[in-house]
């Protein structure tokens, strides 16, 4: 398959990004180009572009607190979007379409027990209450994708990745994802002398975090490999909070920061790491980027 046959939403985002560098030659879209919660602005850009292959990193994401503020604008946006490209993209007869979802989309569960979640888990129970509905847009997604598949015989899929970190273009706002939110707070003490930072809760919830510059790789190697099947995308390490923002002061040389925690505010799903065993099966000789050297590096481009 030709690079130019090839179009890739959210190109402006921390995966799209990534995706930029791997397929230079590809269609890349940004919010600049088409609005894709308005279904004429999809037709034209499949008019325009005919492409063979769909990649759909594009989505409305943020952190706790603006997913807790605004959980209309984060569903409808997502849902929007969502079906209206999945719909665009087989009345256009495009040959795949890989949709990048999100772990948020599990059942959060009390018991500790029952984790990793794997693929056939996603139904078993609703998402945390506190992206309830960005994580239920996300999830309509992968229904859609299967409807589409069992309707009209399409062999598109969907990716489940962890966590995310990587390049951002972004400034800190309580939009910002946890890892960004972590290394502008780290910087911030850094040039003010702040001798703390101040995270969210309590620092034990758990998770796992990937690069995205992986993700990126990971979708590349789906493509060039003809893989169809829909997969969780992670590292096994998981790790508490409290543990992820110390590694975040070593990587980028400021362990005599202390870190206090404002229990006043959310700590979000306490777990929700996912399994890594499909995607072991599938592809089972990659190596993830290490997380301090990604959050050192993360941190020189903020």
């Amino acid at each position: 398959m030709k690079q130019e046959e090839i179009l890739i939403t959210g190109t402006a985002g921390q995966v799209g990004t990534e995706l930029k560098t791997l397929f230079p030659r590809a269609v890349h879209i940004t919010r600049n180009d088409f609005d894709l919660r308005v279904e004429e602005d999809i037709r034209q850009m499949f008019l325009d572009n005919n492409p063979k292959i769909v990649i759909h990193a594009a989505a409305r994401v943020g952190g706790i607190k603006d997913n807790i503020e605004n959980p209309a604008l984060y569903f409808d946006d997502n849902v929007l979007m969502n079906t209206l490209l999945l719909k665009h993209a087989q009345l256009n007869r495009v040959d795949r379409f890989i949709a990048v979802l999100s772990s948020c989309i599990f059942p959060d569960r009390a018991d500790m027990d029952k984790y990793p979640l794997n693929e056939s888990e996603i139904h078993n129970g609703s998402p945390s209450q506190d992206n309830f509905f960005y994580a239920y847009a996300k999830r309509s997604m992968a229904v859609q994708i299967d409807a589409y598949n069992m309707q009209y015989g399409t062999k598109y899929n969907y990716v489940i990745p962890c966590n995310l970190y990587g390049e951002s273009k972004r400034e800190y706002s309580n939009k910002s994802h946890f890892p960004l939110a972590l290394l502008a707070k780290i910087k911030r003490a850094e040039e003010t002398g702040t001798d703390h930072i101040v995270l969210f809760g309590d620092g034990t919830p758990m998770r796992q975090l990937m690069h995205s510059r992986d993700l990126a790789q990971v979708l590349k190697i789906m493509i060039d490999r003809e893989i169809y099947e829909s997969f969780n995308i992670a590292p096994e390490e998981n790790l508490n909070i409290d543990e992820i923002a110390k590694l975040g002061l070593i990587a980028t040389g400021n362990t005599h920061l202390k870190i206090k925690y404002d229990k006043s505010q959310p700590n979000g799903q306490h777990r929700k790491d996912i399994s890594t065993k499909k995607m072991r099966s599938i592809i089972k000789d990659y190596k993830f980027v290490k997380l301090v050297d990604g959050l050192r590096e993360a941190y020189e481009l903020l």
